[in-house]
């Protein structure tokens, strides 16, 4: 699926649950993406969200092709499940891999007519990261370069002002 990376454990992927929610209600499914913003403690339950976009194993920088949507599930966990994720996704954070069982619920009842996962386990299948985003040379020539004609167009700007027609 476009956007899932080939291999991915998910049966069915978010893409799959989103399109055909009817289907997968009340089965057990196990879920496995990138734990991505905070844990939203709520009591002694959490609201996580796992993403399974193409980008959950490695980012654009690390080599992941361009496709597919930011896409994952919501799920309603135990908190003390849920503090086993260390590290969350955010712009320079790889967030932990982890993998959720419990039910699906096309419309959760206990939250609001909700699309979620209520899990009984979880498992952390690689820990969090910071992310890895290094400048490539070729990309800071082209940011000089074009740095330097601005200038330079500032320049031709002001002095035209001062010397061109009025």
């Amino acid at each position: 699926m476009a956007d899932n990376p080939e291999g991915s454990p998910n049966k069915p992927t978010s893409a799959e649950i989103v399109d055909a929610p009817k289907a997968w209600d009340g089965k057990v499914v196990t879920f496995t993406g990138e734990a991505i913003g905070e844990a939203m403690v709520r009591g002694d339950k959490a609201w996580i969200h796992l993403n399974d976009d193409a980008y959950y194993i490695e980012n654009v920088e690390e080599g992941a092709h361009l496709g597919g949507y930011n896409s994952g599930m919501a799920v309603w966990i135990d908190v003390s499940l849920a503090e086993k994720i260390k590290v969350f996704g955010d712009y320079k954070h790889e967030g932990a891999v982890a993998k959720a069982t419990g039910v699906f619920n096309a419309a959760c009842a206990e939250h609001g007519g909700d699309m979620d996962i209520h899990a009984t386990s979880l498992e952390i299948v690689a820990a969090g990261r910071d992310a890895q985003d290094p400048v490539k040379s070729g990309k800071l020539m082209w940011a000089i370069g074009l740095a330097l004609v601005a200038g330079a167009l500032y320049l031709v700007n002001r002095s035209w002002g001062q010397w061109g027609p009025s």
